[in-house]
């Protein structure tokens, strides 16, 4: 089994980070590749480099596009993709020189919908490991009853970037990634998991995740990543309450909460004018485990309480 890889990378204002990134893809270990990458609109010289890219290794495309943000970078890469194989890795991150190979190899000759792999999230000094828990390396099970299973252990991350997606699942379900909002991941992974019949799980950890001054998770004013994700769950509560498997609706609704109660907070939405975004009820309805329950509750009695008890115990954790 020699498939090809499409490797698409969604490019804007990463000047410093993008021969890292490139060098990652391109030093591969595993040549059979197909590197994507869409300059959306960059002001910075990421146009130029991404060019220059290109000159150099005959397997690299390169988009330019109007900038149109992430969303719409990856479903442009994806759109032109020829490869079998889908992994999207964003231009200030980078991959181990073996992981291809090592998925390849972990495939061992089966086509499952999906691969999933682990992140080193690194900030700073701080390196943090974000592993699956579910191993089923060699032989694969169905999206669901692996969501299930990472939801029970707390260890399903909505990270797009260390799945490898099978083209044609992704086209043949026609997931894309939604345009216009922020933590576009959060509403992609559930989706693409629920729909897909076959998921190999791995012990692979191979996408190295770098949180830097000046990315999203860093910015001052996260009220429209708050916003966002609020949104998110009501949308995929929208999508759950159509599946059958009553104790994975439970799970997920409860995975809901904390994604909510997660938005509420870096949002600031305790605010008056975000309270027509804010419900109490969806909150009350979904939370399931303990922990979430005792949490809702707090909300449910003040908004503005539950927030800063939070950020105070936030700021002690520094």
């Amino acid at each position: 089994m020699n498939p090809k890889i499409s490797i698409v990378v969604p490019i804007y204002n990463v000047e410093r980070h993008l021969d890292q990134c490139v060098g990652s893809i391109r030093d591969q270990t595993y040549s059979h590749l197909e590197i994507i990458l869409v300059d959306d609109g960059s002001p910075d010289g990421c146009p130029e480099m991404c060019d220059d890219y290109a000159k150099q290794d005959s397997r690299i495309k390169v988009i330019h596009q109007i900038n149109s943000g992430l969303s719409e970078a990856r479903n442009s890469g994806l759109s032109v993709a020829t490869g079998e194989y889908i992994l999207f890795v964003d231009a200030d991150d980078y991959i181990d020189l073996n992981a291809c190979e090592r998925l390849i190899d972990i495939m061992n000759n089966q086509k499952p919908d999906i691969v999933a792999g682990n992140v080193r999230r690194i900030e700073g000094s701080k390196v943090f490991e974000m592993s699956h828990a579910l191993d089923t390396q060699a032989k694969t099970i169905a999206g669901a009853d692996f969501l299930k299973n990472e939801l029970k252990t707390k260890t399903m991350h909505r990270v797009v970037c260390p799945n490898l997606f099978k083209r044609e699942f992704l086209l043949a379900h026609q997931l894309k990634f939604k345009v216009g909002i922020l933590h576009e991941d959060a509403q992609f992974t559930p989706r693409a998991f629920l729909r897909a019949n076959e998921v190999m799980g791995t012990n692979l950890t191979f996408y190295n995740y770098l949180i830097r001054e000046g990315s999203i998770t860093k910015k001052a004013d996260l009220t429209v990543n708050g916003i966002d994700l609020i949104q998110t769950c009501y949308e995929l509560a929208g999508i759950y309450k159509t599946l059958e498997d009553k104790e994975l609706i439970r799970l997920l609704n409860d995975d809901l909460v904390t994604l909510y109660l997660y938005g509420f907070q870096i949002g600031r939405l305790y605010r008056k004018e975000y309270n027509p975004l804010i419900s109490k009820g969806f909150l009350i309805k979904r939370a399931l485990s303990l922990r979430n329950r005792g949490k809702v509750i707090l909300f449910v009695i003040s908004i503005r309480l539950y927030f800063f008890i939070n950020a105070f115990l936030k700021a002690l954790r520094r």
